[in-house]
C-alpha cells in the first residue's frame, strides 16, 4: 500500500511541479479520505500511472487501498488553483488557512476569495522571502561585468529585456542591473544559463511558495 500524503505534503508536491502546466501534466485526480482537509490523508494519482479501475458501475475506484477508504476529492489542477487564490488574498497563509480554503471549495465549488491584500501583508511576505505566486520564484541581478565584456553584456541584456543596445549598455555600466524579477525555476535557469555562456554569473535571489518551506539563500548564478 502506498502511504498517504498529508495535507502539508500534498501542498508541498503541488509546488514542487514549479508551474500549472506541470501539474496538469504529471497529476490527474487527487484522492482523499473523508474529513476536513487538514487531518485527511491524500493520494495525488498521476497521469502516467493512471490506475483507476471501475467498478462497473461507471465510477471509478481508488487507485489504492486503504482504510478508510478514498474518495475522489479534486483535480491536482483545481487544489492548485485554490492555493493560488488563497496565496494571491492572504500572502501570509499558513497551513490551516490552506486548509480551510480546501474545504470550501470542495463543499461550495467556489473559491473562498479575501479579497485584495492588504500592503502591509504583501511587504511581510516580502521580507519573509514569500514568492508572489504560487510557485517558487527568482529575482536575477547582474552585480559585476569587467569594461571587455560590456558590450557582449549589453547586447545580451539588450535582447532579453527589449532594448537597445544603448539603453542596455547604459544600464550595464551602471550596475547593479535587475535582470529579471519574479520568474519561474525555469527561465532562472534559462538566463542563468544565458549569462554563463558569456563569462557572467547572476546573483539569484529565490522566493519560497509556503512559510513552512527552507529559506532559499541568495547565490550566484
Amino acid at each position: 500500500m502506498t502511504d498517504l500524503l498529508d495535507l502539508r505534503g500534498l501542498l508541498d508536491l503541488i509546488v514542487a511541479c514549479n508551474d500549472d502546466d506541470a501539474v496538469w501534466k504529471t497529476y490527474g485526480w487527487v484522492w482523499a479520505q473523508e474529513g476536513d482537509a487538514a487531518s485527511v490523508g491524500f493520494h495525488p494519482q498521476t497521469r502516467r500511472g493512471d490506475d483507476a479501475t471501475d467498478d462497473g458501475d461507471g465510477e471509478p475506484e481508488p487507485p489504492i487501498t486503504t482504510s478508510p477508504r478514498l474518495w475522489l476529492y479534486l483535480e491536482a489542477i483545481t487544489v492548485a488553483s485554490i492555493l493560488d487564490v488563497q496565496k494571491q488574498s492572504r500572502p501570509l497563509s499558513g497551513l490551516d488557512d490552506y486548509a480551510q480554503a480546501l474545504d470550501y471549495y470542495s463543499q461550495h465549488d467556489t473559491f473562498l476569495d479575501h479579497g485584495e491584500p492588504a500592503p502591509r501583508d504583501r511587504e511581510e511576505a516580502d521580507r519573509q522571502g514569500l514568492s508572489p505566486g504560487l510557485y517558487a520564484a527568482f529575482d536575477l541581478t547582474l552585480e559585476t561585468v569587467e569594461p571587455a565584456q560590456r558590450k557582449a553584456a549589453a547586447s545580451l541584456v539588450a535582447e532579453v529585456k527589449a532594448l537597445s543596445v544603448g539603453e542596455a549598455l547604459a544600464q550595464v555600466r551602471a550596475l547593479p542591473l535587475a535582470v529579471a524579477r519574479n520568474v519561474d525555476r525555469a527561465a532562472s535557469a534559462v538566463l542563468q544559463a544565458r549569462f554563463a555562456a558569456i563569462g557572467l554569473a547572476l546573483q539569484v535571489t529565490g522566493y519560497r511558495s509556503f512559510p513552512w518551506q527552507e529559506r532559499v539563500q541568495a547565490q550566484a548564478g
